[in-house]
């Protein structure tokens, strides 16, 4: 399964998401990652170790350039055992600048 959507921020500097759909599965994705992160995190004390623990639990999250449908984009994936998460932002071609308060998202189930 693939799903992809559109996200903005509101007035108050939360993400709204095209569908409900969308929403629930950035939900469930971004909570399975941070529930096991933060266990290590509490555990350790320490990111470094908390990052690397998690990543061989199967859950990651890197910030980092991707190429996308054919672009090259500021994105965030994460990766769980059952999804690969990308959120980017919108590009603005007359600015020639990424607008940071709305983007894409793009879910693939493993």
């Amino acid at each position: 399964m693939e799903i992809q959507g559109r996200w903005e921020k509101d007035d108050e500097g939360f993400m709204e998401f095209e569908t409900p759909q969308l929403q629930r599965l950035y939900e469930v994705v971004t909570d399975q990652y941070y529930q096991v992160y933060n266990r290590w995190l509490d555990e350790w004390d320490d990111e470094e170790v908390a990052t690397e623990k998690a990543r061989s639990d199967g859950y990651e999250m890197i910030t980092d350039y991707k190429t996308i449908d054919g672009n090259k984009e500021f994105a965030t994936t994460f990766r769980t055992p059952s999804y690969t998460m990308d959120v980017w932002f919108e590009w603005d071609p007359v600015a020639q600048k990424r607008v940071y308060e709305k983007g894409f998202l793009r879910i693939l189930s493993s």
